[in-house]
């Protein structure tokens, strides 16, 4: 199988992942229970996690990463864990994902907030100049949340600018590093981040059903989820203090070591290593992609301001149904449809046409992959103009 599904799941791991989930699988380790050896051992590992992903995000504080379920879960506790008043503001990008815009949307509605959403262009994913303007103009915003990159076209937010602004303007700041944790440098400091929340299965190369939001010192939030915390056992209200007050219930110690043995690997291999061989391999396909006259790239194609991520679609041809054929066909494991993101493709066009085709590269992808998918596109797009050669597999929009 060729896998160029990454920005969904990345895969393979690294051996020091799978190592690692296996052994915190068979070594029992509670970290927040019980007075054991080895419950004591587990509140060591899960300090040295926590600096793991500290070092990753640049954090002086490691106590101020709380770990999650997910990137999904990270973003749902920043949003509506926020102490929200009725006719506060909240801006986010054209381009977010569902983990991002339900929860806002379901803020805006309960706690009748105001919705902003910053204009998108190919040219300019994030118009810095109207979000300028809001901040200036709408002193009731309060959070600033948007993407670091779009999981659907790739195209890399000013995310330095647009928390540099939120900053001078006294505003919250909220990165979804989803895309971009492991891939791209993510530093809470120098984007003036207040929360910034991550998964570990994608460019961290961990294991599915973990994340983590980091918690600046200053942001109020309350609590999302109430329950046992292992440390305050005796009371009837839960303790407000980070990160206990968000990780309630039996914590996932073995997805959490991983997520770190992920994250050491990504600092250790490096960061710009991956980059290079990523965007090497984005390159190519973008080059070879714009000699398929019946192929249509969505975004802008600079490799610099992209991950490595292509959404296209075949001119005349359902996404989803060239999906399926170059998995049934040709062995080629991508993704069709929505991604999760209805904003983004109503942003770029592709909405009433069912979203597009989208093929996202890793560390583990090797150029044979991206040929395979290019040789297959050469096929289908040859076949398509076969005088009365009409494949059942594809259908026509």
């Amino acid at each position: 199988m060729h896998y160029l599904d990454n920005a969904a799941t990345s895969w393979p791991k690294p051996e020091t992942v799978y190592e690692t989930m296996d052994q915190g699988f068979r070594q029992f380790l509670s970290a927040k229970r019980g007075t054991s050896q080895t419950s004591r051992h587990g509140a060591a590992t899960l300090d040295t996690a926590r600096q793991a992903l500290a070092d990753l995000l640049n954090v002086s504080n490691p106590s101020r990463v709380v770990f999650t379920g997910g990137c999904t879960q990270s973003l749902n506790l920043a949003i509506q864990a926020f102490p929200w008043k009725p006719g506060d503001g909240i801006v986010i990008s054209a381009l977010e994902h569902n983990a991002m815009s339900r929860p806002v949307r379901k803020m805006v509605r309960e706690k009748q907030l105001e919705l902003h959403v910053v204009p998108y262009t190919d040219d300019e994913p994030f118009s810095l100049t109207a979000y300028e303007q809001l901040l200036r103009t709408k002193p009731n915003i309060r959070l600033v949340a948007t993407m670091h990159a779009s999981n659907v076209i790739g195209s890399i937010l000013p995310v330095e600018e647009i928390g540099r602004l939120a900053k001078q303007y006294g505003k919250y700041y909220l990165l979804d590093a989803a895309q971009t944790a492991g891939a791209l440098p993510v530093d809470a400091k120098r984007f003036n981040a207040d929360l910034i929340a991550l998964p570990a299965h994608k460019s961290l190369y961990g294991p599915p059903g973990v994340g983590a939001l980091y918690v600046g010192e200053d942001v109020p939030l309350q609590t999302f989820m109430e329950g046992g915390t292992g440390g305050d056992s005796g009371e009837l209200a839960v303790q407000l203090v980070v990160p206990d007050m968000f990780e309630v219930g039996t914590i996932p110690m073995p997805q959490i070591r991983a997520m770190a043995a992920g994250a050491r690997w990504v600092m250790e291999t490096g960061v710009d290593t991956i980059r290079r061989h990523e965007t090497r391999l984005l390159q190519h396909l973008l080059d070879e992609l714009k000699t398929l006259p019946e192929v249509i790239v969505y975004g802008h194609t600079d490799v610099e301001q992209k991950t490595p991520v292509v959404s296209f679609n075949l001119i005349g041809q359902s996404p989803k149904s060239v999906g399926e054929l170059l998995f049934d066909r040709y062995d080629i494991a991508l993704r069709a449809g929505f991604h999760c993101a209805p904003m983004a493709h109503q942003a770029i066009g592709t909405l009433p046409i069912g979203g597009t085709i989208r093929a996202s590269l890793g560390y583990y992808t090797t150029i044979e992959d991206v040929d395979a998918l290019l040789e297959a596109l050469r096929e289908i797009t040859s076949a398509t103009h076969r005088v009365g050669d009409k494949d059942p597999v594809i259908t026509r929009f």
